[in-house]
């Protein structure tokens, strides 16, 4: 159990830096 709650806590880690990366590049086009 507590290897799946790690995983999840992952995901969101690497769903947060994916919309920063697009918010990036967003200003870069701009």
């Amino acid at each position: 159990m507590p290897c799946g709650k790690k995983r999840k806590r992952h995901k969101i880690a690497t769903h947060k830096r994916k919309k920063r990366l697009r918010k990036n590049r967003h200003k870069n086009k701009k």
